[in-house]
């Protein structure tokens, strides 16, 4: 071997210095998207977003939650009324797997809707007020904006 190797003395090249003990930084591939801060696996998503709901706003009426792995495009979940259904979509087409805080957010929007149903006097409302042809109605936005007002003060 070369005594002006630039490989250093053990013969193995550092992180910072490519197999010609050159600098490879812009080499190096990064993976296209990185978790924001921890990815949770997807069976753990369904009983973390249960206890967070638990601290902010404890449900008279129990629902199911289905975690779906499916990829969408654009729909991130869904409230199916006469089942009491919560479906979250954990995976988009393009962008692989949606970050934790987009989850939980479309979580309480679809919990919003299960409340707005199912009980709407704890927010006031003498009853549901979905108008035929539109998606959220007052009551809706009503019960959406307390739910994240709460995990924001949770949070603080």
């Amino acid at each position: 071997m070369d005594t002006n190797s630039t490989l250093p003395t053990n013969g193995r090249a550092t992180a910072r210095e490519g197999v010609d003990g050159m600098s490879s930084a812009s080499e190096i591939r990064k993976p296209a998207q990185l978790p924001s801060r921890f990815d949770v696996p997807v069976s753990a998503i369904g009983p973390l977003f249960r206890a967070r709901l638990d601290r902010i706003f404890p449900c008279r009426v129990d629902f199911d939650l289905d975690v779906n792995v499916r990829a969408t495009a654009r729909v991130l979940g869904g409230y199916y009324r006469s089942r009491r259904l919560v479906r979250l979509y954990v995976h988009d087409t393009e962008q692989g797997r949606r970050p934790l805080e987009e989850l939980f957010d479309t979580f309480l929007h679809e919990i919003a809707h299960h409340l707005e149903y199912t009980e709407p006097g704890s927010f006031s409302a003498r009853a549901c007020g979905r108008v035929p042809g539109r998606m959220h109605s007052r009551v809706f936005w009503k019960i959406l904006g307390e739910l994240k007002y709460r995990w924001v003060c949770l949070q603080s």
